[in-house]
Order: structure tokens, then C-alpha cells, then sequence
């Protein structure tokens, strides 16, 4: 089994580490609105796509990975880890990313395993995107022959809560990951993908109950200080997940 390394995505974040968050969260901010701009300006052609053009993979850890989330998280957190996948997918259409489909599922599916019930007491003690990058890491070197595949999932996990995250540092599988949780959350880069595929993969995966139950899990887990949760909460998390577009423009139905 390879050595796990944090180096790249530290649990709780020193001063610097802190000021250096808080201003990728801004400067992040900046440049989606760039790029939203482009799409209405017709610069960037938003390009058209249903939810039969994302396909979860048959593989067998796979298949494993959603025994495993289904076995940890209820049914809210699930569909969430469903739609993650489906966002961050859809958003490689849109830019037109290649990436591993069995490891951006694997990675989407069990991402939030550091908010289930199961593991929750954990987020008063480190950050729990790490600690669930570190569980998804153990539970997939034990289901994969492929040397690489435990850490790119790690990598991933772990970074999902930065609001940018490096292609050439970190991998697409990552950039993609943090993306669409983002989405999913605060409804980030929702213009990147067609409302038709929004309201397909919400029929299928529904929304029923996640904004309050995601607004608690911030509230009320007691993050420890300067993780990266932590730091989302003290910077108006809740503001920006109850305003979320997802949920005010975009049903169910």
C-alpha cells in the first residue's frame, strides 16, 4: 500500500494557510462571474447535452464504492454524492475534459463520507474532507489492483472544499470535484451546464431536504477552528447555500 500523504490539502490550516483560503475564495469568485459574463455574452457557447450522456460506471469498485455510501450516508447526503458526480461530469462536457469516469464516480459517491452519522463526531477534531479522503483512500486500496487510483481519489476528496483547485497539480478528477460540490451547494457554475440536464439529474436524484440538512452540518458539527469548513461558515456559507439557484430555479419536476 502507498504512503499517505497531506501535504498538498493540510486538515487545519495555519495563519498564512487561512489568508491564502480566503483570498482563492474571492479571487475564485471573480473569475466565475468572468466566465458566467462570457456565456451571456455568447463568447462561450454553452453546449448542449442530456443525462444520458453521463454513464456511472459498471466496474466492480464501483459498485462496491455505492454499497459502501449507501451503507454510510442517508438517503439527502446520497443523492447529493449522485448529483456531485453527474455536476462534475457534466461540467467536463462543457469544457471538454477527459478524466477516468470510475475514479470521478468513486471520488463523487463517497466524497462526504466525513459528514455521515457514522463519522460526523470527527469534524470537531479535523477537517472532515481529509478525514474522508483518508477513509476513501484505506477502503479503495483494498478494491483496486491500480497502484495509482487510492491516491488520485484521496487527492480529490481532500481538496473538494477549495473553491479552485489546479488541473496540472491536482488532476482533472479534482478540479472537476470541487466544481460540482460547489454547484451542488451554492450553485456555482450553474450556467456551464444545459437546464435541461439540471432538471433530469434532480428527477432522478432529488434535492428533497438537502439545503437545511446541509446548512445544519455546518451549523451544528462544531468544525473545529480554521478548517476549511470552519472558515466557509464564518464566511457566510449559510447565506450563500440558502440562496442557492439550484433550489430557487430549478424544481424537481
Amino acid at each position: 500500500m502507498q504512503i499517505l500523504k497531506n501535504d498538498h490539502s493540510p486538515s487545519v490550516l495555519n495563519k498564512t494557510e487561512v489568508f491564502n483560503f480566503k483570498r482563492l475564495l474571492i479571487s475564485s469568485k471573480i473569475r466565475e462571474n468572468y466566465s458566467k459574463l462570457l456565456y451571456k455574452a455568447g463568447i462561450k457557447s454553452l453546449i448542449q447535452f442530456d443525462i444520458d450522456t453521463i454513464k456511472i460506471p459498471d466496474s466492480k469498485l464501483s459498485k462496491l464504492a455505492v454499497e459502501e455510501a449507501s451503507d454510510l450516508c442517508n438517503t439527502i447526503l446520497l443523492n447529493h454524492c449522485y448529483r456531485t458526480f453527474f455536476w462534475s461530469a457534466g461540467i467536463a462536457v462543457s469544457e471538454e475534459l477527459q478524466y477516468d469516469n470510475e475514479t470521478l464516480f468513486v471520488s463523487s459517491i463517497l466524497h462526504d463520507i466525513g459528514l455521515s452519522d457514522k463519522h460526523n463526531h470527527i469534524c470537531s477534531q479535523q477537517c472532515f474532507a481529509n478525514y474522508g479522503g483518508t477513509h476513501a483512500y484505506k477502503f479503495v486500496a483494498k478494491h483496486t489492483l491500480n497502484p495509482h487510483t487510492p491516491s488520485i481519489i484521496k487527492t480529490a476528496i481532500d481538496m473538494h472544499l477549495y473553491p479552485s483547485v489546479s488541473k496540472k497539480k491536482h488532476g482533472n478528477e479534482a478540479y472537476l470535484l470541487s466544481k460540482a460540490a460547489a454547484m451542488d451547494v451554492i450553485g456555482s457554475h450553474v450556467f456551464q451546464v444545459p437546464s435541461l440536464y439540471i432538471r433530469q439529474v434532480h428527477k432522478t436524484y432529488n434535492r428533497n431536504g438537502f439545503k437545511d440538512d446541509i446548512i445544519n452540518t455546518m451549523e451544528n458539527l462544531n468544525h473545529k477552528e480554521n478548517t476549511r469548513a470552519d472558515i466557509l461558515y464564518k464566511m457566510g456559507f449559510p447565506t450563500m447555500a440558502s440562496k442557492n439557484v439550484l433550489d430557487s430555479e430549478f424544481l424537481n419536476s
